[in-house]
């Protein structure tokens, strides 16, 4: 059984890996938005990252994980801070380096990161973590090398967490057979056509992770991203940024996040941070200003 699992994991990486390299071998310039940072698509990959300004005070080192193409690390560059740009496969990265995109780039595997412990200040994965067919190893392997922090960015929710309803439903159905839920909830069991499964997360989760390590602190933020609004800006983002265009994605975020803040619905997206180190004053206001819940995690009275 074990073999098989392994045999499993060892295909999961190889698709996206392959994936990758296919869209490097046949793309229809994967760097567009990155050389064109004035166009809607740059604006709406972009976007997510803005909540990252509390952590650049000062130059600061950083390794991005399932980078793909470099974006966040051009991103991170742009405001001072010193970046490695990673993902599973160096095609593309390798293309963003030599177009003078991304200085520094690795081809890194997240379950078997090759840098010592604690070797940069941050670690951040933008909608990568969920790829992960050991996501939980991964997030321990992001905070062995990472000295300050670890960021999941722009991750699906685990609604299960945030609707109580949907909870409730479940238990009772349960009673009678476990699988009738899947017929209202139907991205219970949710793959992509790379091939993995689709990891959904929780505060929750992420809470218990870090208390079972002794972290001292983790942050969040729900947010609506663009996830639903794809159909509604096709063939539009790589025009240059149109106000028309811009305000229209972000009439329909707005939309969602007035239901989210009722709590009718759950956010589409979760950022996480995981602080090894508790983040200063400055940092916490600029967060929290952000939007981000801060939470202190005690310690354990027994060690």
């Amino acid at each position: 059984m074990k073999q098989s699992q392994d045999g499993q994991i060892e295909k999961n990486y190889l698709l996206q890996e392959e994936n990758i390299k296919n869209h490097a071998l046949y793309k229809d310039d994967r760097l567009f938005h990155i050389h064109n940072q004035n166009c809607l698509g740059y604006k709406i990959a972009s976007f997510p990252l803005n909540v990252l300004s509390p952590f650049f005070d000062t130059e600061k080192t950083w390794l991005t994980v399932g980078d793909y193409n470099g974006l966040e690390a051009n991103y991170l560059q742009q405001r001072n801070q010193k970046v490695v740009a990673s993902d599973l496969s160096d095609a593309l990265l390798k293309e963003a380096h030599n177009e003078g995109l991304v200085k520094e780039y690795s081809k890194q595997n997240v379950e078997h990161l090759t840098y010592e412990n604690n070797a940069f200040d941050y670690l951040i994965c933008k909608e990568a973590f969920h790829h992960f067919p050991k996501a939980y190893y991964a997030i321990y392997e992001m905070l062995r090398v990472s000295n300050s922090a670890v960021i999941l960015l722009q991750e699906p929710i685990d609604i299960i967490a945030k609707m109580p309803l949907l909870l409730l439903i479940k238990n009772v159905l349960d009673r009678i057979n476990p699988l009738l839920i899947n017929k209202i909830w139907k991205n219970r069991f949710s793959f992509e056509v790379v091939g993995n499964y689709i990891f959904k997360i929780s505060e929750r989760e992420i809470e218990k992770i870090a208390m079972g390590i002794g972290l001292p602190c983790v942050a969040f933020l729900g947010q609506n991203l663009f996830r639903s609004d794809k159909k509604k800006i096709e063939g539009m983002s790589d025009v240059p940024l149109n106000q028309k265009g811009w305000n229209q994605v972000k009439r329909d975020i707005a939309i969602r996040d007035f239901f989210c803040k009722l709590e009718i619905i759950p956010y589409s997206s979760l950022t996480c941070v995981m602080f090894k180190v508790p983040p200063s004053e400055k940092m916490r206001k600029e967060m929290k200003q952000l939007g981000f819940t801060i939470i202190d995690l005690p310690k354990n009275p027994y060690l």
